[in-house]
């Protein structure tokens, strides 16, 4: 975000944590001009947006946007939620891939940022981000080259997952004229899911063979629980805690090994943005190892929150919590036809919105200066690349041609990709900024 209006201090690179894009290379991608198809001045910066002075209305349509004081709430409250557990935060930057927001983390104490591929990682160290986790196994020859050439920089500080032996030994292979050791993650899975050893056991065999490489330096253990169904309303929670416990367990057995012993720290670390207060809950009590432990999670969509996804499975969704998150994002797109009876055409589509889980929500519509709440008498049913269809009941209010329809989303990971500059609303809908995307 606009570092001076948004209160973020500018004086000091420090303002911006361990983890933080460099302030300077920040300020150069904020002056770089992009194409901006929501924006009527295109191609245009982020800069030019702040001093343009435009409104809601001024917008090209369909536009997504970023709504500041739900952004800034979620920020904040999230820092503060992790720091009551003591949890460090290493966000999924993924989710965003916006330097600003990056940084806009880090000011708020996060540890490192989380990568899910070494491309993320590469932007991430190009705009000056000192630690990364990149959350999966790197087997690509290229990438492991990368990822050598890049622990000569002693500023920059990476670590990837390790989840077999033949992955070890293409990473030692890849690595072995290295300037220094890289720290890896021992990945536990869940069985019939994603990446991942699948047993303690197993897990401990491969950080014994982690422990005695010259490549690879046994950094701790990483899990990602968010390949369980992400809901609240059946056994998926306890099913989640069963299988995190797996990882506490892992430390105490590795550190009774001696697995550790040249280690300043372990780290624990889990994934998503649905269950981080299983996490805390599992992580607690690992006091009495050789060396301390480093708590962390990887939560990364509470930062726009939505208006299902997470509101379903969030420890601080509404109702769930007095001070919950808040979605942060909208779509605003114009009705185009009336067709017939109960059937309203938006211009909007799958290559504006999130549609892999959820479809959008129609919150409102805008008409003469006025905000119309819509209800749950209309209901998205359909989306082509630049249509939407709107089905409406008895109880919905009329639309016209025209109108201005504003829609809430779901998953924000697959809404964020689709913009390379994105509008940031006050609440009055004057446009104060913009958020510049880099996948």
């Amino acid at each position: 975000m606009n570092r001076a209006q948004n209160g973020t201090r500018t004086d000091s690179p420090a303002g911006y944590g361990a983890a933080g894009p460099d302030p300077d290379r920040l300020d150069q991608l904020e002056n770089r001009s992009v194409e901006a198809r929501s924006l009527p001045q295109s191609p245009t910066s982020p800069a030019e947006v702040r001093a343009a002075g435009l409104r809601l209305e001024d917008l090209w349509l369909p536009a997504v946007t970023l709504h500041r004081q739900a952004l800034h709430h979620n920020l904040d409250r999230f820092a503060r939620w992790c720091a009551e557990r003591g949890l460090e935060l290493a966000p999924h930057a993924k989710t965003t891939m916006a330097p600003q927001l990056w940084a806009a983390q880090a000011e708020r104490g996060a540890w490192a940022l989380t990568a899910a591929t070494v491309a993320q990682a590469r932007v991430m160290r190009g705009v000056g981000v000192s630690r990364v986790v990149i959350a999966n196994e790197i087997t690509e020859p290229a990438q492991l080259a990368w990822l050598a050439e890049s622990l000569a920089d002693p500023d920059f500080e990476p670590m990837c997952l390790v989840d077999s032996p033949a992955g070890l030994e293409l990473m030692e292979r890849a690595l072995r004229s290295a300037r220094r050791q890289l720290p890896v993650l021992v990945e536990l899975g869940v069985p019939g899911r994603r990446t991942g050893v699948r047993t303690v056991e197993e897990a401990l065999d491969l950080a014994g063979r982690v422990a005695r490489s010259t490549a690879l330096r046994l950094a701790g253990v990483e899990g990602f629980e968010g390949v369980f169904p992400q809901r609240r309303d059946d056994d998926s929670p306890e099913r989640t805690r069963t299988w995190l416990g797996r990882l506490p367990e892992f430390v105490r057995r590795a550190d009774a090994r001696g697995l550790f012993a040249d280690a300043d720290e372990i780290v624990v670390t889990a994934g998503g943005s649905s269950y981080p207060d299983l996490a805390a809950e599992a992580f607690s009590g690992l006091e009495g190892l050789s060396v301390p432990v480093r708590p962390v999670v990887r939560s990364g969509c509470y930062i726009t929150h939505d208006d299902l996804f997470m509101e379903r499975a969030s420890p601080l969704r509404s109702g769930a919590d007095p001070d919950p998150l808040r979605p942060a994002l909208s779509c605003f797109a114009r009705v185009l036809s009336c067709p017939e009876p109960g059937r309203v055409l938006f211009g909007a589509g799958k290559r504006d919105l999130s549609f892999d889980i959820d479809l959008p929500v129609p919150r409102a519509v805008l008409r003469e200066g006025r905000r119309v709440p819509v209800g749950a008498g209309a209901r998205v049913v359909e989306l082509n690349d630049h249509h939407g269809f709107l089905d409406l009941d008895a109880e919905a209010p009329r639309f016209q041609v025209g109108d201005v329809v504003e829609f809430g989303l779901s998953h924000p990971c697959t809404v964020f990709d689709k913009w390379s500059l994105i509008p940031v609303l006050d609440g009055d809908d004057r446009v104060v900024d913009a958020v510049r995307t880099v996948f």
